[in-house]
């Protein structure tokens, strides 16, 4: 996952120690923003009333916009060469919208700022990767070990939730994502540009590309989308689900923070596992993890049961997520790498709206159904990657 250095002033050895610590900032600010609101923003949306159908709806809602914002907002950012001020701007206006959000009750009021945050929130972390993988090709540097601060920070972000929900409410967690995007902005604006941020280099449309209308591209970011889109369930309703089977608050923080620590193993390890498993092997292995863990999932009611299928977040996520962010890398130019990974959200936002909508349904009838319904979207992601023939 190493290239050779580059020789420009950006790879002297001191430039390529903050370069990569302002990338693990990068990552460590938007998980920490992301982990309270996947992982409270539905005990919040319970706390002001909303039904479970509700509720599956509004977490849908970000993935439903980000199929259509997510591609226009990368390749617009990609076209200018501006990504890093774009993650800028984006997070400025997500947090501003968050804190709005937080003294809002009304259901259309919620809804609302929903979809407008989420045309801006959901771009940044396509771009964070893409600038992230750039510095892998150009200055030699492990998106592993950088990519391992944003799950570090996912974990201590639960931990804190965990903790707080103890005896405070869950809109009050909602201010630390705001405070961690302003970070984010702040990061985001201080990094050095890439060769890629030139207006000059990407005037070509971006649409007309050969390299993003490959089919072997299309079909891993299909297989990407539909194995990362079976989250949805468990985003929408796990806390909801550990906390009415009797596991305590406390220790909902822990297992949302022991799933992320596994991820972290891989991430930490990813050198290793790319040159074993490949691209290829890590998503096939994750979609296997996957359908374990959703199938077994609603028979995991007491604690040691859930912390067993909490592990396997290590490859139903850990292992997909690099395998598909290698993958892109790998068949796409530094030049279109934000708009590629714009792409692979947009699949993922594709199913993971859809089968939300339908877990909060399915969930109403009985529990176990949404998580059926997350296996066998893992299934359908396993097959899709066996008609992929560029293995990498």
């Amino acid at each position: 996952m190493t290239m050779p250095r580059s020789s420009s002033p950006l790879g002297k050895a001191h430039n390529l120690f903050w370069i990569a610590t302002g990338v693990s900032g990068l990552f460590a600010a938007f998980n920490f923003a992301n982990a309270f609101f996947l992982a409270y923003f539905p005990l919040f949306l319970e706390d002001i009333n909303f039904t479970p159908v509700q509720i599956a709806f509004a977490i849908a809602l970000p993935n439903i916009v980000r199929i259509f914002a997510t591609p226009v907002m990368t390749s617009i950012s990609d076209r200018a060469g501006r990504r890093r001020h774009s993650m800028a701007l984006f997070s400025v206006i997500a947090l501003i919208s968050f804190w709005v959000m937080i003294y809002s009750s009304d259901y259309w009021v919620v809804i609302g700022l929903v979809i407008f945050l989420s045309i801006f929130y959901t771009p940044i972390q396509p771009l964070q990767d893409a600038y992230a993988y750039e510095t892998v090709h150009t200055l030699g540097l492990n998106y592993g070990p950088m990519r391992s601060w944003g799950s570090i920070a996912f974990v201590v972000a639960t931990l804190i939730g965990g903790w707080y929900l103890s005896f405070g409410e869950p809109a009050e967690l909602l201010f630390l994502t705001v405070g961690a995007l302003g970070v984010l902005a702040l990061t985001s604006v201080l990094l050095p540009g890439m060769p890629s941020e030139s207006r000059s280099s990407t005037k070509e449309s971006i649409w007309k590309a050969e390299e993003l209308r490959d089919p072997q591209f299309l079909l891993v970011v299909l297989a990407g989308g539909l194995l990362l889109g079976s989250f949805s369930a468990l985003y929408a309703f796990a806390s909801i689900f550990w906390l009415s089977v009797g596991i305590s608050d406390a220790m909902v923080g822990g297992l949302w923070a022991l799933g992320t620590l596994a991820e972290i193993g891989i991430f930490v390890w990813g050198s290793f596992f790319m040159r074993h498993l490949g691209a290829w092997g890590l998503m096939v292995t994750g979609g296997v993890a996957s359908i374990i863990r959703w199938l077994l999932f609603p028979y995991a009611t007491e604690t040691w049961s859930a912390v067993l299928l909490q592990l396997l977040h290590a490859g139903s996520f850990g292992m997909v997520f690099l395998g598909l962010v290698a993958y892109t890398s790998k068949l796409v130019s530094s030049k279109r790498l934000g708009t590629a990974q714009g792409l692979s959200q947009t699949a993922f936002g594709v199913v993971m709206g859809v089968s939300g909508i339908a877990s909060g349904w399915l969930y109403e009838i009985e529990q176990a159904y949404a998580f059926y319904l997350m296996a066998s979207i893992c299934v359908a992601g396993v097959v899709t990657l066996m008609f992929v023939t560029k293995r990498v």
